[in-house]
């Protein structure tokens, strides 16, 4: 099974469960759809220096207060920070689906969530092609609204990166990122293997015992 299909059928709750045909049929058709939008990017931008106390990073100049980011950094001195977004066609493309076909819309809205996970992943793996010739690594990705980072450095990263004239990404009053399918993101760089993301990014996330679309 293709990773991003079952990405997909974890957001829609199967689980270890098979989805009937029509639902694996509608998968396939809504990743198509959505593969052929003009919209998806991404930015990002390694930082060197970064300082990690207790409770606070500093990276870029900007200082992130977070015990469980400084938990994730540590013994990392560099980092990337990470902007993605599928655009504002995939926001229309499922609101449109959601007045027509709401079974469909629904489907659409998983498929939508595993390939802006994808385009992250996409994004990652183009940022350790950068830094492994060095010997280092990629942590997994933290972003604002995990843990005890607050929701609020949606704004302070989209500013960081220039987010919304690079790539057209911003934020609403209460930080919920617009277009919606769309992600703010830090990976630590470490010299450390055993820190590596890989494929354990749920095992490693301090939200995993609160989180319903959590991997097994």
């Amino acid at each position: 099974m293709r990773p991003l299909k079952k990405e997909a059928l974890r957001y829609l709750g199967y689980g270890s469960n098979a989805a009937s045909d029509s639902v694996n049929a509608m998968i396939d058709e809504c990743e198509r759809e959505l593969s052929a939008l003009p919209t998806v990017r991404y930015i990002y931008r390694i930082f060197d220096g970064v300082s990690v106390s207790d409770d606070v990073v500093t990276l870029g100049g900007v200082e992130f207060k977070s015990r469980g980011l400084s938990e994730h950094l540590s013994g990392c001195e560099r980092a990337a920070v990470l902007c993605a977004t599928l655009g504002s066609a995939a926001d229309m493309q499922r609101l449109r689906l959601e007045r027509f076909d709401m079974s469909r819309a629904v489907v659409m809205d998983a498929v939508q969530s595993a390939y802006i996970e994808k385009v992250c992943d996409d994004a990652c793996a183009e940022i350790l092609s950068r830094v492994q010739s060095e010997g280092l690594y990629l942590t997994s990705r933290f972003s604002p609204g995990y843990g005890d980072m607050a929701l609020s450095y949606q704004s302070v990263i989209l500013r960081m990166m220039d987010a919304q004239k690079r790539i057209g990404l911003t934020c609403s009053d209460s930080f919920m990122l617009t277009p919606q399918k769309s992600v703010t993101a830090i990976a630590g760089i470490t010299a450390d293997a055993d820190r590596c993301g890989g494929d354990v990014k749920c095992a490693r996330c301090p939200a995993r015992e609160m989180c319903r679309f959590a991997r097994a």
